[in-house]
Formats: structure tokens, C-alpha cells, sequence
């Protein structure tokens, strides 16, 4: 009969010659042999009890804490923490200068900047309203671009030069004379936080971005917007920022564009955050900064970027692959809740997992896959093909 070692180099082998992570995965999946689990504690163990036992000091590792009661005693720190955040951290819970859910009844063609850990989007959206049209609102020609590691290591202006030139691409043949006088508005869902001092829906300062994003060095405090425009100009586009807010902001209104009783975004993607509309008295006063008095006068409500990835600091339960991320992390307490839920980091909790695996029980014939040894190397999105 053939061993379960012998699967496992015949796996590797087959990945040596040029297959996939993913394919050698199920390469193996597909020819293992069932091989017995001995109880007895005098019998050496197979191959096969120790990978047994692996996976359940794993499933102890990821869900002990949930069944020792931890769920709730991590609940209540958690509110403790949004309660703080909520009145009087400047990095999360931020204001928007969106005080309004939309009516419905917007009409008109915009250009709409979805920038993303993963991915920039660049659509050119029609609003139908919602009182004459069935959908509301459709997309009149979109492009989809990978931000990759590449990408992420722009610096500064480079990434907005990236960013500018797909931009022209995509709304070349839409521009029909748009000049400094008369400029293509454009909307833009930013993923990372922007200063919380916003003195109208168009601004925004530029802050650390986190998740490996090296755009903001060097301009930390710019003005967001402008800093588009700019790089936009510079391909010969006239472009006006007419509202800057955060993915999950953007996510809550364009839902409520069609649904009216929408009131939380939520962003479950390379990043994780949450988007809330929540009565204006919900946040501390300082952190509406230099806002006119008009605005309070008018204000009942307003959009909250919670930046959820911020919480959990000394709270959140870590097994030793968590701590192993965030040893190696350059900026560890930046996000530690997103370092243990977004797709960002997800992948890599696995390869150390593996590596983890391969070390202990022989897996792979006790020999790591050079496609393994590299940080970040197994993303999220070949996890998802796995599981699904």
C-alpha cells in the first residue's frame, strides 16, 4: 500500500515540476489513502495520527477561546473600546462631514474611484433616481485594476501617477471637452483612514495607510483630493473631487440610494471596517474640530468611519501563528483586528500554519515548497478557491 509519505513527496514533486500550491493540494487530496488511527498509546503513532493531532491542537488554538465563554468577556472590552473611540480617539471612529443619507432623487453621470487594499475601480456611474427608475442607478463603463505588492510599494506620488494613468484609460472617450471650468466630478471611496478634521465632504488629509501602502510616505497631511487632481492633470484630465469618504461609508450610502433604511456598511475584503450613520451627540464634541456652527445647527445625524481594524488591542485572543504575524509585522499594533480577520493577512495565518505543519508532523515530506517560503506568497484568494 502505498504511504502516506510517499503522497506527499509524489505532491511535492509534482509542484517541483511547476504545478500550483493549489493543484498539489488536490493532487494529494484526491490519491491519499485512509489510513487507520490507532488508540493504542503503546503503538507508535502513524503518519497519520500525528497530522490528527495537529489539527486538533489547531482547532484548539482558533476556537478554545470561543468555547470557554471568551466570546462574551471579548463583547464587553470591545463595547468598552468603541465607547472610548467614540468619544475621544482621534485615529478611529471618524466623523465624516456626511451628515445626510441620500434622498433617492440624485440623478446625473459621475465618475466614481473605488480604491481598495486589492483592487482600484474606476466607474462611470448614472444615478436614475430612485422614485422613476426600478434599479436606481447603473454602471455605464467600469475597469477593474490589481493593486498588487508592486503597487503598494509606490511611494508618494508614484502611486497617485499609478492611479491617474488607469483613470485616463478608462474615461478617455467620456471626457467631451471637460475643462478647469467645467471638470469631471468624481467621487472616490478611500480605504484608509484620512485626517477627521474635515471641513466639507471634498476634503480630506492624507494618513498612514497600513496594509503594506507606501502612497502616503511623503505626504502625510496633503490634501487627498488635491493630490489626485493634480496627478490627474498631469495625463490631461480635469477632474474635481466632489466628496472623498471611506469604503465603508461609500458601501452604507450607495446602499441607501436604493435601499432608504439602510443605516451600517460593512467591508469584508482585503480589509475589514464598518460604516455607521449615528446621532450626532454619539461622538465627542473636539472631534468635529473647526466644523461652521451650520453644521451642528443642521446635523442630526452623521456617517461614523469606525476604522474597526484599530480595535482589539490586549484583548483579542492570539494563537502562535497570530503572535508570529505580528512579530514580523512593521507596524504591529497599527490593526489588530484586521491582522486576524482580513484577507489581507488570512492567507499568511496559513502558511505559518503550514510551515508550522511541515516542521512538525512531515507533511510535504518534511520539506517546505518554495512557494511557501516566501512572506505573503499564500494569499487569501487561493484559500477561497480551496474552500469553496
Amino acid at each position: 500500500m502505498t504511504s502516506l509519505r510517499d503522497v506527499l513527496v509524489a505532491a511535492l514533486k509534482s509542484l517541483l515540476r511547476g504545478k500550483s500550491f493549489l493543484r498539489a493540494l488536490l493532487t494529494f487530496w484526491k490519491t491519499s489513502p485512509v489510513l487507520p488511527v490507532s488508540n493504542d498509546a503503546s503503538q507508535p503513532k502513524t503518519p497519520r495520527d500525528v497530522v490528527a493531532d495537529f489539527l486538533v491542537d489547531a482547532e484548539h488554538h482558533f476556537l478554545g477561546y470561543t468555547s470557554a465563554g471568551g466570546l462574551e468577556e471579548f463583547s464587553q472590552k470591545l463595547k468598552h473600546q468603541f465607547r472610548e473611540g467614540l468619544w475621544s480617539d482621534p485615529a478611529c471612529m471618524l466623523p465624516s462631514y456626511n451628515s445626510q443619507l441620500p434622498t433617492g432623487r440624485e440623478s446625473g453621470q459621475y465618475l466614481a474611484l473605488d480604491v481598495g487594499g486589492s483592487t482600484l475601480r474606476v466607474a462611470l456611474v448614472e444615478l436614475r433616481r430612485r422614485d422613476v427608475s426600478e434599479c436606481g442607478s447603473r454602471i455605464v463603463r467600469m475597469n477593474t485594476f490589481k493593486i498588487d505588492n508592486d503597487v503598494r510599494s509606490l511611494r508618494g506620488a508614484e502611486f497617485f501617477e499609478w492611479m491617474a494613468e488607469r483613470i485616463h484609460g478608462t474615461v478617455e472617450r467620456s471626457e467631451n471637452g471637460h475643462t478647469t471650468e467645467h471638470p469631471l466630478l468624481v467621487g472616490l471611496a478611500w480605504s484608509f483612514p484620512i485626517e477627521p478634521r474635515q471641513t466639507s465632504s471634498r476634503g480630506g488629509k492624507l494618513c498612514p495607510m497600513g496594509k503594506g501602502f507606501l502612497a502616503a510616505d511623503d505626504l502625510v497631511g496633503e490634501d487627498l483630493g488635491e493630490t489626485i487632481q493634480l496627478a490627474c492633470l498631469q495625463k490631461g484630465l480635469h477632474v474635481e473631487l466632489s466628496a472623498i469618504v471611506n469604503d465603508s461609508s461609500a458601501t452604507l450610502l450607495s446602499a441607501a440610494y436604493t435601499t432608504p433604511s439602510t443605516r451600517f456598511g460593512l467591508i469584508l475584503g482585503t480589509g475589514v471596517n464598518i460604516a455607521a450613520h449615528l446621532p450626532v451627540a454619539t461622538i465627542g464634541r473636539p472631534k468635529y474640530s473647526d466644523r461652521p456652527s451650520s453644521w451642528h445647527e443642521t446635523a442630526s445625524h452623521v456617517i461614523v468611519n469606525t476604522e474597526l481594524g484599530m480595535f482589539g488591542k490586549d484583548i483579542l485572543p492570539l494563537t502562535k501563528w497570530d503572535k508570529l504575524l505580528k512579530a514580523a509585522h512593521p507596524r504591529p499594533d497599527f490593526q489588530p483586528l484586521e491582522h486576524l480577520v482580513s484577507g489581507y493577512y488570512l492567507g499568511e495565518i496559513c502558511r505559518l500554519a503550514l510551515l508550522d505543519a511541515i516542521a512538525t508532523t512531515g507533511i510535504f515530506g518534511g520539506t517546505v515548497p518554495p512557494s511557501l517560503q516566501t512572506p505573503y506568497s499564500l494569499d487569501t484568494e487561493t484559500l477561497s478557491l480551496i474552500e469553496a
